[in-house]
């Protein structure tokens, strides 16, 4: 499925951000990332594929590091080198993969609001099990991300599956560049 890249004339960018905020934007972008991957079994030719589709620069994907295959013992976020334009480009890629499984994270919401009405855990069916399994063991293994109590990770996966959701939509893309930019603020 070719889609064309989306105009970003709905969001501009008037004032560049600081590096601070440059630096929160990643962060914020690289946890997306990380939840869209424990949900999703994201490689890096599904990065690639999506990239042409997208008619953005490959060499764009070179710069990922899916958090599975991170070096645990590094320090610096992967995603620190990236231009505000890469960085653009990043999330096209991560809302267009989320589109393709919009299904599956509709179900994965759909069942965390069910178990959480009914005062259930929701860790204990399989699909959020595994999604919070394959969060907190990433999340755990990088050494320079914030610690987190065990319970504050569980609240920030299941926030982040919550926000993929939207992240999926026709206007994701939108949604995502417009919450880096209020995140900084």
């Amino acid at each position: 499925m070719s889609q064309s890249v989306p105009a970003w004339g709905d969001t501009p960018l008037t004032n560049p951000p600081t590096p601070q905020q440059l630096d929160q934007m990643q962060t914020h972008l690289d946890l997306v990332l990380l939840a869209s991957e424990c949900l999703i079994p994201i490689d890096t030719d599904m990065l690639l594929q999506a990239a042409i589709d997208l008619d953005v620069n490959t060499t764009l994907v070179e710069k990922v590091q899916l958090w599975s295959n991170r070096d645990t013992t590094k320090v610096d976020n992967p995603l620190d080198s990236f231009t505000v334009e890469q960085m653009r480009s990043l999330i096209l890629i991560i809302c267009y993969l989320n589109q393709q499984y919009e299904e599956l994270i509709r179900r994965a919401v759909t069942l965390l609001e069910q178990m959480t009405a009914q005062n259930k855990d929701p860790a204990q069916t399989t699909l959020l099990g595994n999604y919070l399994e394959n969060f907190q063991s990433f999340y755990s293994k990088r050494e320079n991300t914030v610690k987190l109590s065990p319970d504050k990770q569980i609240q920030l996966a299941y926030k982040l599956l919550t926000d993929l959701l939207f992240y999926s939509e026709d206007n994701g893309y939108d949604r995502l560049w417009l919450t880096l930019l209020d995140y900084t603020s």
